[in-house]
């Protein structure tokens, strides 16, 4: 049976971990990244922790093991992530309905992943809706970005109901990001 819930445990971080290598995009054949997407940031162990500190992450459980996740980021914890910095700058240089970000509170979703065997279930959705309505007391909106070379998650999260709102060239990853929000007062 699944389960939606926030990472409270060192080993539901350990699990997201294990999860998150195994969907690396540097372990991943080209074949395997085209049809089933990849993620691309790598996390220590303390880096995860310090970030869950700040935000638990959502998870999806199946028997105790997480299945899926959702990081939720506040910059602050994540700063010393070169991989995030020009996302955190990019954001914040933007305007959303004729305002600053900067004058929102939002969350960064960290990133996202679900296990190869339980993908097509429509996870990404209910994970995220679950994601909304545990975070959207707190935050205005979520935003993340995409990997131009990562359609299907493109699709998967406008199908969540993010929306592009930028592209930008990243010299970390030397390549187009698309930045994707969800308004959570939608």
């Amino acid at each position: 049976m699944l389960k939606f819930e926030r990472a409270l445990t060192d080993e539901s971080l350990n699990q997201i971990l294990d999860l998150q290598k195994r969907n690396l995009k540097k372990y991943l054949s080209e074949t395997e990244k085209e049809s089933q997407g990849f993620v691309t940031a790598e996390h220590t162990f303390e880096q995860l922790k310090k970030i869950n500190l700040s935000e638990p992450c959502v998870v999806i459980t199946d028997n105790n093991i997480v299945v899926a996740y959702a990081i939720a980021m506040v910059e602050s914890a994540a700063q010393d992530m070169p991989v995030f910095n020009e996302l955190f700058s990019t954001v914040a240089s933007l305007t959303y309905k004729n305002r600053p970000m900067t004058g929102y509170n939002y969350i960064f979703v960290g990133q996202l992943c679900i296990d190869k065997n339980y993908r097509g279930q429509g996870l990404v959705e209910k994970l995220y809706a679950f994601y909304k309505e545990e975070l959207k007391s707190k935050y205005d909106f979520a935003v993340t970005d995409i990997s131009e070379h990562n359609p299907r998650s493109l699709k998967a999260h406008q199908k969540s109901g993010f929306e592009v709102i930028h592209t930008f060239y990243d010299s970390f990853t030397e390549s187009n990001w698309n930045i994707v929000m969800m308004d959570f007062q939608d």
